[in-house]
């Protein structure tokens, strides 16, 4: 018999498979953090995403004002905002809430709410990201 001959075949019998389970466990914790990282920065684009779009909308209504209007928010400017709004956001649009009822004459004010997109099932995510909530306010320049 050879000393590698026998060496081997000690070796084969107990260790057989050991570092096949600590992969498969690393690879699953791997899998994990980066599904967790992935959800996380899908949530972070869907606030950004709102709050500009928001803006966007205020803006809009901000500049469409006129002396002679009856309301702070002219409806036909509102409409076009909103209408911008959720054409900005894509089919995340159709989810959120609009809502202009603290703006004033001076400023056109829109708060935004929606619960932030999932990949996750509803078992897996829990109570998930927090939901979206935005409040963004526009000055209405006066002309003298």
């Amino acid at each position: 018999m050879t000393r590698g001959h026998v060496s081997r075949s000690h070796r084969a019998g107990s260790d057989l498979g050991a570092g096949l389970i600590s992969t498969i466990a690393g690879l699953l914790v791997f899998l994990a953090l980066l599904l967790f990282a992935t959800q996380t920065l899908i949530a972070l684009y869907a606030r950004s995403a709102t709050t500009s779009a928001a803006y966007e909308g205020a803006r809009l209504v901000a500049g469409a004002r006129t002396p002679h209007d009856v309301s702070p928010i002219p409806d036909e400017a509102r409409s076009r905002a909103e209408s911008t709004i959720r054409s900005q956001l894509g089919s995340f649009g159709n989810r959120i809430e609009l809502d202009w009822s603290t703006s004033t004459w001076e400023t056109v004010a829109l708060t935004v709410r929606a619960r932030p997109p999932s990949f996750l099932w509803d078992s897996l995510r829990g109570s998930g990201a927090p939901r979206i909530e935005r409040t963004v306010r526009v000055r209405v320049e006066q002309l003298q």
